[in-house]
């Protein structure tokens, strides 16, 4: 037989080896006990916590010919055939892949027909949030009013971008991210079984770069045991993995603290290219928040108490800015050096000079609440998305007291969403340093809108220049002289 992946070859077939997910497994059991099974399910969860893993035995189960305390045999012919994806009265649809109307009304015609050999028909949809809004919409009779017969199951990364309408007909179960300590037993019990020799720390790091998901410490220990052998010790794991060793952050934080910039010079000339500059940022804001939480605790940590002198204000400092910068990762094709950037703003940037300069901003982003309302001055100083900007720039305002009214067309108006709405009023609430409320509607002044101020602007300073240049004697000249040329080719 060909190799299996780890991920695949220990994926759970049994609820009572599903991890991390205790609450979601002993309410699947009951309703399986208490034959009370609902008509749909939908699992929400980030990346590799178990939603497609918990949703396939779920089916085992409700076709299971002898279900033992709410757990699937899982050796008759319905649950082998679902381990081995032969099951024709199974279907496995990637959303992703097949989201259109019509792939939807394909599958729904099936519906109707019984199952062949089980007792239900299991349609599991993953990503369904990738769906198109005309698919959801097809599915919303049929998932309201499902024949006896048929089950349906989604799996979602995004719940967010499922329709209302869709999950108030399934039942919601929400899968956490699977904690550390979870991860490094699972991981125990396989290195065991796969006879990988292992050390604590090693664990540890596999299990902490795993994010909390499964499925990609399992994805990393692939990797990290073919590097190592099948010989895993923290030293391999950290060259894999890019991680730091804990000397390198304990010594940044030590520069940090004593606001050394000639120590903080020689520190990035000396970083190892090898390290993930990410990390090293990640790790370092862990140190920060351990040091911060120690100096409020009894209890006393040697490693942490060189670190006992640095202020907390100091420390919250520190870590604001790491949290700002860190986003940009993502985006920099220059790594190290926004991580340079980022340790040099800690040491140089005090925090005396982030107050002023907040306070001053503030200041200049803030509007009385007795000043006049020019809806143009204030959409000016709003913090808000391109796609925001765009569509309120063709909108006009009115305000009452605490009350915002924005009005815009009514075809934008569909554009804007919840999480849009919750921008403005955040960005409304700054502005004017207390709480706004803001209500739509359509009916759309333009003559007040930003585009129409800008439109006016423009022309104002377009008159102003002919008028300068109409003033300009050397113009005058030029223009004369064009205007006799312009006659004397219109008459040939």
């Amino acid at each position: 037989m060909s190799y299996l992946v780890l991920a695949r070859k220990w994926r759970p077939k049994l609820f009572k080896e599903v991890v991390g997910q205790d609450h979601a497994v002993r309410a699947l059991k009951n309703s399986i006990i208490e034959k009370k099974l609902h008509q749909a399910f939908i699992f929400n969860g980030t990346r590799g916590v178990g939603k497609t893993t918990i949703a396939r035995i779920l089916t085992k189960v409700i076709n299971c010919e002898k279900v033992i305390d709410g757990e699937p045999c899982d050796l008759c012919q319905s649950c082998t055939s679902v381990n081995e994806n032969s099951s024709i009265d199974f279907q496995e649809i990637d959303a992703a892949s097949r989201r259109s109307r019509d792939e939807t009304m394909s599958l729904l015609e099936t519906v109707p027909y019984m199952p062949a050999m089980s007792k239900y028909k299991v349609y599991l949809i993953d990503e369904v949030h990738m769906l198109t809004k005309e698919s959801f919409n097809a599915l919303l009779k049929t998932l309201e009013e499902p024949p006896p017969h048929v089950i349906f199951m989604f799996a979602t990364t995004e719940i967010e971008k499922v329709p209302a309408t869709i999950l108030s007909r399934c039942l919601q179960l929400n899968l956490r991210s699977v904690k550390e300590e979870d991860v490094t037993k699972q991981l125990v019990k396989i290195f065991d079984e796969e006879n990988i020799t292992y050390d604590k720390d090693s664990l540890n790091l596999i299990s902490k770069s795993a994010n909390g998901s499964l499925r990609d410490a399992l994805t990393i220990s692939e990797k990290v045991i073919s590097y190592c052998e099948g010989k895993l010790d923290k030293k391999s794991v950290q060259e894999v993995l890019g991680i730091p060793d804990d000397e390198i952050v304990f010594k940044a934080l030590e520069i940090l603290k004593n606001r050394d910039a000639k120590g903080l010079v020689l520190f990035l000339n000396d970083l190892n290219q090898d390290h993930s500059c990410e990390r090293l940022l990640d790790n370092l804001l862990n140190l920060v928040q351990k040091v911060s939480i120690h100096q409020f605790s009894e209890n006393k940590d040697s490693e942490l108490d060189i670190f006992s002198d640095i202020s907390p204000e100091y420390l919250q400092f520190i870590y604001q800015i790491g949290i700002d910068n860190r986003q940009y990762f993502n985006s920099t094709a220059d790594p190290q050096g926004l991580l340079s950037m980022t340790l040099i703003k800690m040491v140089a940037f005090s925090i005396d000079q982030k107050k002023n300069f907040s306070s001053f901003l503030d200041a200049s982003d803030c509007i009385e609440d007795n000043a006049e309302f020019i809806w143009s001055d204030v959409f000016i100083k709003m913090k808000i998305s391109t796609l925001l900007k765009q569509i309120l720039f063709y909108s006009s305002a009115r305000k009452k007291e605490d009350n915002i009214f924005i009005s815009i067309q009514a075809d934008k108006l569909k554009r804007i969403k919840e999480v849009h709405k919750k921008e403005i009023n955040f960005s409304l609430n700054e502005i004017y340093s207390s709480s706004i409320n803001v209500s739509y509607d359509s009916n759309l002044e333009l003559e007040f809108s930003p585009f129409f101020k800008d439109q006016a602007t423009k022309e104002k300073e377009s008159n102003e220049a002919k008028d300068i240049l109409s003033a300009d004697v050397g113009f005058k000249k030029i223009s004369s002289a064009l205007e006799i040329n312009l006659k004397n080719i219109n008459k040939r």
